[in-house]
């Protein structure tokens, strides 16, 4: 697998949280197509896909939320260049526009069953015509665009997809072995170490500002002066998180098509580096790492799961990342790892908002944990429940426990959700 395309693949910039995001991208698709003016959006969602974008707030917005605003903006803007990043293109009068438009009843949003996880449609109608853009696999995986019954674009089948691209780099994911993936992100090129480093320095600008500045709950709040390191942690990964779920105006690197996978994955990371006075290209090689051990977790898991990736997955890749740092053999971050995932199976998850914070400040910091066990010679050394000490069997375990276990658990959370506006 090459590392350089898996990372520009699976490690980019993202403004506000990306399933709304990915919606505003489809309907942007669908306005550009059709032309404009649009005056009636039909959405159409995975239950993930619904589920993540109902109660986060939105970009530029002023404290706005939902599926239905994020399609109508990206209608309005009618143009998909800056990718998932498009809500950057909101202005005032776009955002009385569109606030209008929904309020009026111009956007029906529906609940699809039977389709991937991570699956939109946007169709544009007015002034007699029509347009139609479908995302699907991916938060930026633009499966079709129609103007009519002309096909614009299409995609090839996610299974028939080429080699390089990213169902078939996860593929190749599964294969490999822990000792692989720490081989592989001891080699990253020059150019590799550098946009991981800026990955590094955009979601910890961020954090800054979660930590100075009231934002969502509140949980990255500090006075400065921390020198505990959880503390550090907690707050730096908090603060990031309260800045994105609560609609601030700053990209955050992803991971795995996440910003929130991506403010685990990178920041503790970040914050281990720097209190060590590790070198840059240590904390690249750790980075490099924790994405890897993120997108080997979601290759089992699935890209939206009812399990809390941001907490299972991108901590992993944080506790391997962290062990790294630390001085770890790979076999001590193999098992950091383990012991990360045995601690928070269970959690949940239950939809993108500002209670994310709570679940990525606790993730980071059960991360930094499990890295220092393993490198003492704890943690989890044998089959404990559903938890086994190599990753690929830990790897299919997830992915039973996710599928066959939980597989109810997201229809059955968004109809409590539809229960309680």
């Amino acid at each position: 697998m090459d590392l350089d395309i898996f990372l520009r693949t699976e490690v980019k910039p993202a403004l506000g949280c990306t399933e709304p995001g990915a919606v505003a991208l489809a309907a942007a698709y669908a306005g550009q197509a059709h032309g404009g003016p649009v005056e009636r959006l039909r959405v159409a969602l995975s239950v993930n896909v619904y589920k993540n974008g109902r109660s986060v707030m939105l970009p530029n917005t002023g404290g706005h939320k939902g599926n239905r605003l994020a399609a109508m903006l990206g209608a309005l803007i009618a143009d998909p260049s800056s990718g998932l990043t498009v809500l950057q293109g909101v202005t005032p009068e776009l955002l009385d526009r569109a606030c209008t438009m929904v309020e009026a009843g111009a956007v029906e949003e529906v609940v699809e069953s039977g389709v991937p996880s991570v699956w939109i449609q946007v169709e544009a109608e007015g002034g007699g015509r029509t347009a139609l853009c479908r995302i699907s696999g991916r938060h930026d995986r633009v499966e079709l665009v129609k103007f009519g019954d002309e096909v614009l674009m299409e995609a090839a089948p996610l299974q028939q997809e080429k080699t390089g691209s990213a169902s078939s780099m996860y593929e190749e994911l599964r294969s490999m072995s822990f000792e692989e993936l720490w081989s592989m992100a001891g080699s990253i090129s020059a150019e590799a170490e550098s946009f991981l480093l800026e990955g590094a320095d955009m979601n910890m600008g961020v954090a800054d500002k979660g930590m100075k500045t009231p934002w969502g709950l509140g949980v990255g709040l500090s006075d400065g002066r921390d020198t505990d390191i959880f503390a550090r942690i907690r707050h730096s990964t908090g603060g990031a998180s309260d800045v994105r779920m609560s609609g601030g105006e700053f990209p955050i690197m992803s991971s795995a098509g996440s910003g929130n996978h991506g403010i685990t994955a990178i920041i503790p990371v970040a914050v281990v580096a720097d209190s060590l006075g590790a070198s840059s290209r240590q904390l690249a090689e750790a980075l490099a790492l924790s994405h890897l051990v993120c997108g080997y977790i979601k290759a089992y898991t699935g890209r939206l799961t009812p399990i809390c990736g941001c907490s299972v997955a991108a901590g992993a890749g944080a506790s391997a990342g962290m062990a790294r740092l630390m001085g770890s053999t790979p076999e001590q971050a193999e098992r950091a790892v383990v012991t990360l995932v045995a601690s928070l199976l269970g959690m949940i998850c239950d939809g993108a908002k500002e209670t994310c914070s709570l679940k990525v400040a606790t993730a980071a910091c059960e991360a930094y944990s499990a890295a220092a066990l393993a490198i003492k010679g704890g943690g989890v050394h044998d089959v404990q429940g559903m938890v086994a000490p190599d990753i690929k069997e830990l790897g299919g375990i997830l992915a039973q426990f996710s599928q066959r276990i939980l597989g109810s658990a997201d229809s059955e959370m968004a109809q409590i959700m539809l229960q309680h506006h």
